[in-house]
């Protein structure tokens, strides 16, 4: 091969390296990225998690008027039965879903109970 084939041989070569080592950086940081996103979504579905858990807890011990003791006492299985019963009522399921799907402008449920006493 003629030197200039050579040269111009080196430098893609040389260049080849460079764009892989590169795309090896840009590979790694996106991982890097990836792993950030998903350790946020996971905190942020933990915080979300406690706080439904302690709104759970309050309209419970509120409405209800069951003492802290009693709360405490109930176990996975029991909670479980709660919010099934919620959910075989197909006002609460509908109001729920309402709620979720923005289809209407929902009463806040102070309003709704007041409708219903």
């Amino acid at each position: 091969m003629s030197e200039n084939k050579l040269r111009n041989r080196a430098v893609i070569d040389a260049e080849l390296q460079k764009t892989k080592a590169e795309l090896a950086i840009a590979q790694h940081r996106q991982a890097k990225l990836r792993n950030q996103i998903k350790g946020m979504t996971e905190k942020e579905r933990r915080h979300r998690n406690i706080v439904w858990g302690s709104h759970f807890e309050y309209l419970i011990r509120e409405r209800l008027n069951i003492a802290k003791e009693q709360l405490a006492a109930l176990n996975d299985d029991s909670v479980k039965d709660i919010l099934n019963t919620l959910f075989s009522d197909s006002y609460f399921r509908r109001t729920m879903q309402n709620i979720l799907t923005e289809k209407v402008n929902p009463q806040s449920p102070t309003e709704m109970n007041k409708e219903h006493s």
